[in-house]
């Protein structure tokens, strides 16, 4: 048979780069006619041709050198085009794993795509994420510096704000937080109410928490932490508390949530005055293009100072908020909040409830702010003997929070925030003030 038309009816066979199954027995001179056709078929520029006729010469003579050297040559652009189509089809397996939950097997597809040059910068930021739930802050750091190079803008920036908090974050973590503020109306009741007096003083806070976290964002938890409140002008207004919480949270592919014990105690002017057991679920789910955060809590609160014993009993809340973003850097949300609080002076317990606002803004690199306007109405339950009446209550709330990052482990807080209160007992009706500024440092341990 001619060997050129034989090439030319082998042209259309697919796999020209794949294995090469030899004929039997072994024919050199039977090869020789191909190997023609094949050196002046590649010296022409036809690869496709001098492909087919240097893997008919393999088929007769599997031990031709000269065939075996030309087609690892001509097959090389060709076998990077299906690595690169390979990483291509692991990332988007990858994708689709992450999505699903399926933790384990997607970070096996995202370093089979770090193969691919074009494909690294988004892998390792998947690779990052994977290990940042996983509680290996270091690895998802790693990772993460990878990411934060990219030419893409946006991933780049995601990446490097997870690359902050990988630095935060670990199984093991502690933060710090010192500062000062101004307080408009420093002596208030328990439930809010304003006291006489309604003082103005300057207060120093401190704040320190350990966490432990030895799966990462799944599974149990535990943190205990301690804070202090100090008067400059009313030490017997100063506050000492600490506290500890264990709990469960669950991280799957749609819906988040967590569920904790909590023990809190405070000690207000040196003195015992609160012990309370909190029991907390939250959760938070995507439904369409909005986010569905909600939460319930329970407290057991017992005061330890003979002044405030009335307000002893069970508190509950629950919240419902829905958030949306807008764009890459604004989230807006907006939800319902409710309480009931039942106490042994059955006057001073109340049902309230009203609308919440909120936003979230990344004002740059590093910085944020936050920002929160709510109004509760609040109806007292029974008829209050002293004051001849049967109180109701509203109460403005308006906050604001401005975060920068100034380094890898430390951020700079600055906070403003208002409540005006209105109540059908007129001498009841008060506004506070409060501003401050605060040095926070946070850092992952292990």
């Amino acid at each position: 048979m001619n060997p050129g038309l034989l090439v030319a009816a082998l042209l259309a066979e697919p796999g020209l780069c794949g294995p090469v199954t030899p004929l039997a027995p072994p024919d050199p001179a039977a090869a020789a006619p191909y190997v023609e056709v094949a050196e002046a078929e590649q010296a022409a520029g036809d690869t496709e041709t001098a492909l087919v006729a240097w893997r008919e010469v393999l088929r007769r003579d599997p031990r031709n050198a000269r065939a075996r050297a030309a087609l690892k040559t001509l097959c090389r652009g060709d076998l990077a085009g299906e690595e690169a189509e390979a990483a291509a089809a692991s990332l988007l397996s990858g994708l689709s794993l992450f999505e699903r939950g399926e933790d384990a097997a997607a970070a096996v597809a995202f370093r089979e795509a770090l193969t691919e040059p074009e494909l690294v910068d988004t892998a390792s930021f998947f690779l990052g994420v994977l290990a940042l739930r996983e509680g290996r802050a270091d690895e998802a750091g790693t990772f993460l510096d990878a990411a934060a190079t990219s030419s893409d803008e946006g991933l780049a920036r995601r990446a490097g704000e997870l690359r902050q908090r990988a630095a935060r974050e670990g199984r093991v973590s502690f933060s710090g937080r010192l500062g000062g503020e101004y307080d408009s109306n420093v002596d208030l009741a328990p439930d809010g109410t304003r006291l006489q007096g309604g003082n103005a003083d300057g207060v120093s806070t401190a704040l320190a928490e350990l966490s432990v976290r030895p799966w990462g964002q799944r599974g149990p938890y535990a943190r205990v932490s301690g804070n202090y409140r100090g008067h400059l002008r009313f030490p017997g207004f100063d506050l000492a508390g600490a506290g500890g919480a264990l709990g469960w949270a669950h991280l799957g592919p749609a819906l988040q949530g967590t569920v904790e014990y909590g023990l809190d105690y405070l000690a207000l002017g040196g003195a015992p005055y609160l012990l309370a057991h909190r029991l907390r679920g939250a959760a938070r789910v995507p439904v369409g293009p909005v986010v569905l955060e909600g939460s319930a809590a329970v407290r057991r609160e017992d005061f330890l100072v003979t002044a405030f014993e009335g307000y002893s009993g069970w508190r509950g809340t629950a919240r419902l908020d829905a958030e949306w973003s807008l764009t890459q850097s604004l989230t807006v949300s907006a939800g319902w909040y409710g309480g009931l609080l039942r106490t042994y002076d059955l006057a001073l317990g109340f049902l309230e409830h009203g609308p919440r606002a909120g936003l979230s803004l990344e004002l740059g690199p590093g910085l944020r702010m936050l920002g929160e306007l709510g109004y509760s109405l609040r109806g007292y339950q029974n008829f209050d003997n002293p004051l001849g009446a049967r109180r109701e209550d509203g109460y403005l709330d308006a906050s604001a929070v401005l975060e920068w990052d100034v380094a890898r482990h430390w951020s700079v807080q600055a906070s403003v925030g208002w409540r005006g209160a209105s109540s059908n007992v007129p001498e009841l009706a008060y506004g506070r003030f409060t501003g401050g500024l605060a040095l926070v440092w946070s850092r992952g341990l292990f």
